[in-house]
């Protein structure tokens, strides 16, 4: 699980636990090392022992760097996406990726806008590194959100609909052309008549139908980005706790997302669900960085659970 090397300097104050992603816990100083006084070196991260060495364990196996111990609140947890996750000791969080840990007492962090930033550890909760593993060793479990309670997304002007699902929607708009037309069942509360008049009454059995089969062209849609272009509308229109995930069509660092005019958030690599903090248009973008080494376009499919 971990390799024991000889330390080659001197041990820092400041102290951590490492949560492993198998739930083992290891504890000890955070050392560095090397002209750069790092702790992340070659991807292995590194803790102090009593005997002179260090602990050594690849990045990919530490779940969580936890610098204060006990139990997380369940709304930290909640805001685990698929990427890595700082917590300061004031309870507030950002999504984007750890750099490095450099002279025993001080943190690098890499936003999800790629801004280089600087903590010390003193103001450090925890570092989130592997989502999952980190919600099963503290015995986390996501809500689920039934059918019958889960807020559904409207189809807005925006929202592409494919020609599979507007055969979908025959026999709603059907329905509800009828209703417009004269039948009483779909009058009651027809809503808007004319061009949408497809999704007929609440009241009416069709019009309800077409409304329900019309959803099925928010829960997913695929974009087509443009690395030399700014933030690109996805068509989506989401709510507050929607879970989405996002698939790349080449590997991808610098995938950022935002909701309207909102602050942005890392997207990252993996397949893990992110949960939607606020309602609003779902745009996405790309990295300063990302958009400075590559012109070539790829596609991002979105798609909720």
């Amino acid at each position: 699980m971990f390799v024991a090397c000889a330390s080659v300097h001197a041990l820092a104050a400041e102290r951590a636990t490492f949560i492993l992603t198998d739930g083992e816990r290891k504890s000890g100083p955070v050392v560095y090392h090397g002209d750069q006084h790092e702790n992340l070196i070659n991807g292995y991260l590194n803790l102090g022992v009593d005997n002179g060495k260090d602990m050594t364990f690849p990045l990919d196996q530490v779940a969580v760097i936890d610098f204060v111990g006990g139990q997380p609140p369940t709304t930290e947890l909640a805001q685990l996406g698929a990427g890595h996750m700082l917590v300061r000791r004031d309870g507030a969080t950002e999504q984007g990726r750890l750099v490095n840990i450099v002279g025993g007492d001080t943190l690098i962090w890499e936003s999800a806008t790629r801004q280089r930033e600087q903590y010390a550890i003193r103001d450090v909760s925890r570092i989130y590194l592997n989502p999952p593993s980190a919600r099963t060793a503290f015995g986390y479990i996501a809500p689920v959100t039934s059918a019958a309670t889960a807020p559904v997304a409207t189809p807005t002007a925006r929202s592409p609909v494919s020609p599979v699902t507007q055969g979908n929607q025959g026999d709603g708009r059907n329905q509800g052309n009828r209703a417009a037309q004269g039948n009483q069942r779909g009058q009651g509360n027809q809503g808007s008549q004319g061009s949408q008049g497809s999704q007929g009454s609440q009241d009416s059995e069709g019009g309800r139908r077409g409304r329900n089969d019309g959803n099925a062209s928010t829960r997913g849609a695929t974009v087509r980005m443009d690395p030399r272009q700014g933030w690109t509308d996805s068509g989506l229109t989401v709510n507050r706790g929607d879970r989405l995930v996002f698939e790349t069509s080449m590997p991808t660092r610098g995938l950022v997302g935002r909701i309207g005019d909102g602050a942005p958030f890392s997207i990252g690599p993996g397949q893990d669900p992110i949960v939607m903090r606020s309602a609003g248009a779902l745009m996405l973008g790309v990295s300063d960085e990302e958009r400075r080494g590559s012109h070539a376009g790829f596609s991002v499919t979105v798609s909720r659970q």
